[in-house]
């Protein structure tokens, strides 16, 4: 897993006014949680925070140096609050480990390669995308990937078909579902019965009322 060193430091004031001006200068709220011990409350850098986690999806072991302190904690990034807005993130919270304790994550499963059934014309239909996984701190992977190129048309892939590296335990119902691939004339069927229908409510609203014939016509 990565290592990252990441500066932050303490804060004594709260309240949303001292958040909104914290944001506005570049700095986020935040909370160190550690095991049996008190919180502390931080404040750090939003492009600092961003250039750490990278695209690693944040399973990475960050290194926490507060202003004014020799010592560091690692720590990982336990959950963030985005701006609903998509103008940055509001708040997030650190959780401090121990590197010789397993700990719980979810991480991405990332399906590799073009399967064999999407070349025939089939669709991959993933239904998993996120993984529970348990490990020790520097045992987690940024990911957890799966070869579909020899997938076709029919085939399904189960948790337990997955391999994680040494040392990591995946959490999720091993008979639960990962991904298939679905028959061509399934989407076909699909996209057919829904023009079907749409152009039978447009002729019944448009189309002129079909003449009977009289009684006793030829």
């Amino acid at each position: 897993m990565k290592k990252v060193k990441l500066a932050v430091k303490e804060r004594d004031s709260f309240g949303s006014p001292e958040a909104r001006r914290m944001r506005k200068s570049g700095w986020i709220p935040a909370v160190l949680y550690g095991a049996g011990e008190d919180s502390v409350a931080l404040a750090v850098k939003e492009k600092a925070l961003k250039k750490a986690l990278g695209r690693e999806h944040g399973n990475v072991i960050l290194s926490l140096t507060i202003e004014g302190s020799k010592n560091a904690h690692a720590a990982i990034l336990k959950e963030y609050q985005p701006d609903p807005l998509g103008r940055g993130i509001l708040h997030v919270d650190f959780l401090e480990v121990s590197m010789d304790k397993p700990i719980e994550a979810s991480i991405h499963l990332e399906l590799t390669g073009t399967s064999q059934g999407v070349k025939d014309g089939g669709i991959l239909d993933q239904s998993h995308r996120e993984l529970q996984i348990r490990c020790l701190p520097g045992d987690m992977p940024s990911s957890i990937e799966y070869d579909v190129s020899e997938m076709v048309i029919g085939d399904s892939i189960r948790v337990s078909d997955l391999t994680p590296p040494s040392g990591v335990e995946i959490l999720n119902d091993p008979e639960s579902g990962v991904a298939s691939v679905l028959a061509p004339k399934l989407v076909v069927e699909e996209v057919t019965e829904e023009e079907a229908a749409e152009g039978a409510e447009a002729a019944a609203e448009g189309a002129p009322a079909e003449e009977k014939p009289a009684e006793g016509g030829e």
